[in-house]
């Protein structure tokens, strides 16, 4: 599932992701991806940390009470609150924007093998 309020990131990763074949759903809010979460099996979120109506903290600890097995992934175009995006300890995959295609790729190939999943998203 991808999370963020900016249609055209979430159009171009979802192309991206699919090209990689991988299965995704998007959303463009945290209360609209907590709705989905709680409808449908999510094995994988990569989550905007800015929000227009939460953090992607607050998303992440929402979406792992309700499914702890969901993998994180969290992108923020602040380079300066990826330490701080770390120290939650929600995830140990921050990307900062801008992404590359590879980039985004590999974190997500990574993020499933650091979590022993062989499922795609």
């Amino acid at each position: 599932m991808l999370v963020d309020d900016d249609k055209m990131i979430v159009h171009f990763f979802k192309m991206l992701l699919e090209e990689n074949d991988y299965q995704v759903e998007a959303t463009y809010s945290g209360f609209e991806a907590i709705e989905h979460a709680e409808n449908h099996h999510i094995d994988l979120a990569i989550l905007d940390y800015k929000l227009s109506d939460m953090t992607g903290d607050v998303l992440a600890k929402k979406l792992k009470d309700i499914n702890e097995e969901t993998i994180i992934i969290f992108i923020t175009g602040y380079s300066e609150a990826r330490d701080k995006i770390l120290r939650t300890n929600l995830s140990k995959h921050v990307v900062v924007k801008p992404i590359k295609d590879e980039e985004l790729i590999a974190t997500v190939e990574q993020a499933f093998h650091d979590n022993s999943t062989v499922m795609r998203m």
